[in-house]
């Protein structure tokens, strides 16, 4: 089951880069529980198809251009923690600024029950990892 949950997670961040809110929330449970830090773009908890709906639409409005891109996975069998960069256009410039991030997917039965983002940022991505007894 756990290499399904790694290309479940897979998918969850293309249809992120899609913008593909049906996508999305075929992937995810009716019951699925959002957890974003209290600086992200939209901080708090979400729960269900709505709360899931309102934090993407709320980050693809911020993040028009934004893109992620996988650097690493870890297995965890129910949980997979992905390690991705996400890049976007410096507004004004043709330069990309990017930043590394930390989330966690957390799946039941073949369907994303838990999102929890724990880190942003390459200190917080290492204190994490180490924290989770992983490394880069």
């Amino acid at each position: 089951m756990s290499t399904e949950n790694v290309e479940l997670a897979r998918r969850i961040l293309g249809a992120w880069n899609d913008r593909d809110l049906e996508a999305m929330r075929a992937l995810a449970d009716p019951e699925v529980e959002y957890v974003n830090s209290p600086t992200a773009l939209e901080p708090g908890t979400r729960h269900g198809y709505d709360g899931l709906t309102i934090v993407l639409q709320t980050q693809w409005e911020m993040l028009t251009d934004a893109r992620l891109e996988i650097e690493r996975t870890y297995d965890r069998g129910e949980e997979v923690i992905v390690l991705f960069r996400l890049s976007r256009q410096m507004p004004g410039s043709e330069g990309r600024i990017e930043a590394q991030s930390l989330m966690s997917y957390k799946f039941r039965d073949g369907k994303l029950i838990r999102v929890e983002a724990l880190a942003l940022g390459p200190d917080e991505v290492q204190e994490a990892l180490q924290a989770a007894g992983l490394s880069q």
